[in-house]
């Protein structure tokens, strides 16, 4: 790393450092609030005592209990005014400044006191247990520390393995320097202090410059640069399969489990969830044969004939091709959910309510794949390829089928899998259109679980869900190789 660059990446993390010996935020005093707090409670006292009061003098020869019953009516009256008097002193008296809180040295104030109702409430989202929250703080200025060293230890060298961990340090002191701040600003405070007023720009200097001295690592060290690159995908792959894989554990895992918070280990209730659905009149195999009738004769159709309108419009100069082709874009603007009703009149009136012919032939007529079609053969088709066909005798049809699709396989591909997990996927059209039970698809006997009103097997329901996303994930490994392809073919230029 260049000099000047190392002392500027210094003084982002030394900046960086100093900040957390600063006031972070504020825990305001709220006495008044409190006390405030105490008046409405006591003149519901003051209220209880009254009407009881007048219940014991509607009694005949209650003198004592009459007597008895006005003193503690006076009792609670004189404690309302004790506080009225209190409430108006700190009224006139100037409000106290509250306590500072800065992450380091250490703890919070000892007069804060969490705030437990706001805790229950939340079914004990906020934890009460703070230790880790400083040792994190700790860990932050220990991390930004590190990072430091390793960079000044690397000296001059344009490449080298200090660099890397430095950055890696850099990373996770950025990830818990976020955590610690956004953790700080929901802590609930019970009166008389109020909620952290935050120090913003302390705290968006605090989380900012850790990451602007990364930015400036990575693009100062090429391997670093790599590192880093490498670090994202990796995470945002994590992010991909992290709800894939949750919805898998939840299938091996009971209701009780599921409400009691996530868990990333499988659990043994696998076959329990089984036996759920069957009793349910969840078929698997019937929801699987349904489903696969209309998604892969939608997509044949849809794949096949968009490609030939795309080959149509892209080889064929005729009057009238543009304004085709702008109707089709503009049918991509319209959402289906506008055309659901008139759709299903239109198939009511042609009988074909309770059949899979109008969710697997309208599929023809695919507005975006057709778009989609049109711009690869813009971009990797050759009308000498049609030309030399036609010199070599080659019929229209014979040329479209064994020449151009073949050149258009990725992108046959690519759609192929939208169109699948798209019509897979799809509960409003054959709900609406289907009402026998042994043509419902997946999407609808997994709907239909939620349907008893005692009580919600969260297990079964993942363990549907999972047997419904099963398939797509087999469709999409097994095209995937001609996806990437497809983004290959498009990178070349010749």
């Amino acid at each position: 790393m260049k000099p000047i660059r190392r002392i500027i990446y210094t003084i982002l993390i030394a900046l960086s450092i100093l900040c957390m010996f600063m006031p972070i935020a504020t825990f305001e005093d709220n006495t008044l609030d409190s006390i405030q707090e105490e008046i409405t409670k006591q003149e519901g006292n003051v209220k209880r005592a009254e009407d009881k009061l007048v219940r014991e003098q509607k009694k005949e020869n209650n003198e004592k209990g009459i007597a008895k019953q006005q003193e503690k009516v006076d009792k609670e009256k004189a404690e309302l005014e004790e506080l009225l008097a209190q409430k108006t002193e700190l009224e006139s008296a100037e409000s106290a400044a509250g306590l500072k809180y800065a992450l380091l040295p250490g703890k919070l104030p000892a007069d804060i006191q969490v705030d437990m109702q706001v805790v229950n409430q939340n079914g004990g989202v906020y934890p009460t247990d703070y230790s880790a929250y400083y040792t994190s703080t700790w860990v932050v200025l220990a991390l930004l520390a590190i990072s430091l060293v390793l960079v000044w230890a690397g000296g001059n060298k344009p490449v080298c393995k200090l660099y890397t961990f430095a950055s890696f340090a850099n990373l996770a002191a950025v990830v818990v320097m976020f955590y610690v701040v956004l953790r700080l600003n929901a802590i609930p405070v019970k009166l008389p202090y109020s909620n952290p007023v935050m120090n913003w720009p302390i705290a968006v200097a605090m989380m900012v410059m850790p990451l602007a001295a990364l930015l400036l690592h990575c693009t100062s060290v090429t391997n670093t640069k790599r590192t880093m690159i490498y670090v994202l995908c990796i995470a945002l792959s994590i992010l991909s399969l992290l709800p894939f894989w949750i919805m898998i554990v939840n299938a091996t895992r009971n209701s009780q489990q599921i409400q009691g918070g996530m868990s990333l280990i499988p659990s043994t209730f696998l076959m329990n969830n089984w036996y759920i659905l069957q009793s349910k009149g969840f078929d698997v195999l019937v929801g699987f044969k349904n489903s696969a009738i209309i998604a892969f004769g939608s997509t044949i159709l849809s794949v096949y004939f968009s490609a030939l309108t795309a080959y149509g419009l892209t080889v064929y100069r005729f009057k009238g091709a543009k304004f085709l082709y702008s109707v089709i874009l503009a049918i991509i603007m319209i959402p289906g959910q506008v055309t659901g009703t008139g759709f299903f009149m239109f198939m009511y009136q042609l009988e074909w309510t309770n059949s899979y012919l109008p969710l697997v032939i309208p599929a023809i007529a695919s507005a975006s794949t057709v778009f989609f079609f049109k711009q690869y053969l813009e971009a990797n088709f050759q009308i000498s390829l049609v030309e030399a066909a036609r010199i070599d005798g080659a019929g229209e049809f014979y040329t479209y089928n064994k020449i151009i699709l073949p050149i258009m396989v990725p992108a046959m591909a690519t759609m192929g899998i939208m169109a699948v997990i798209s019509s897979w996927n799809n509960y409003l059209t054959p709900l609406m259109l289907l009402s026998k039970s042994e043509m419902k698809t997946l999407p609808m006997m997994v709907k239909e679980l939620r349907g008893d009103i005692y009580r919600t097997e969260y297990g079964s329901i993942y363990l549907g869900l999972t047997l419904t996303a099963l398939p797509l994930l087999i469709v999409y490994f097994c095209f995937s190789k001609y996806i990437i392809a497809g983004v290959a073919v498009g990178g070349v230029k010749e």
